[in-house]
């Protein structure tokens, strides 16, 4: 009787390790270079996703060299975003702004957005 609660009470714990280094190695944002910020000037908003667990914002970039294409930002949960006083009206498809943000190690394109600067020169900090 003893072993079997020894057994279950490792199984437990491995579980619980195991999902927490999961959880953190989504939410860590370890996949995103913190030590490079990118900033894309004249980005066109195509589609704001107020989603969780994590917002999106699709929009097109092209540097001096006319090359680009469609680019992904990500951002906090709409939950988080909504207690930061930001909402899904932030910008619309078609709509010219700044992008600030972390380039993703692998996927290319992708971003942890640090902050929009919108149409009107306001710049708005995401959380």
């Amino acid at each position: 009787m003893v072993g079997r609660i020894k057994i279950a009470t490792v199984a437990v714990i491995t579980v619980v390790v195991f999902g927490y280094a999961l959880a953190f190695a989504h939410h860590g944002g370890s996949m995103y270079d913190r030590g490079r910020e990118l900033v894309l000037e004249d980005a066109v908003v195509v589609r704001f996703m107020f989603v969780n667990p994590h917002a999106r914002l699709l929009f097109n970039w092209e540097d001096g060299d006319g090359a680009g294409g469609e680019w992904e930002g990500e951002l906090s949960g709409s939950n988080e975003l909504v207690r930061s006083r930001i909402y899904s009206d932030l910008v619309e498809a078609g709509d010219r702004i700044t992008v600030k943000g972390f380039p993703h190690d692998t996927i290319p394109r992708n971003l942890r957005l640090s902050s929009i600067v919108l149409p009107d020169g306001r710049e708005v900090p995401l959380p």
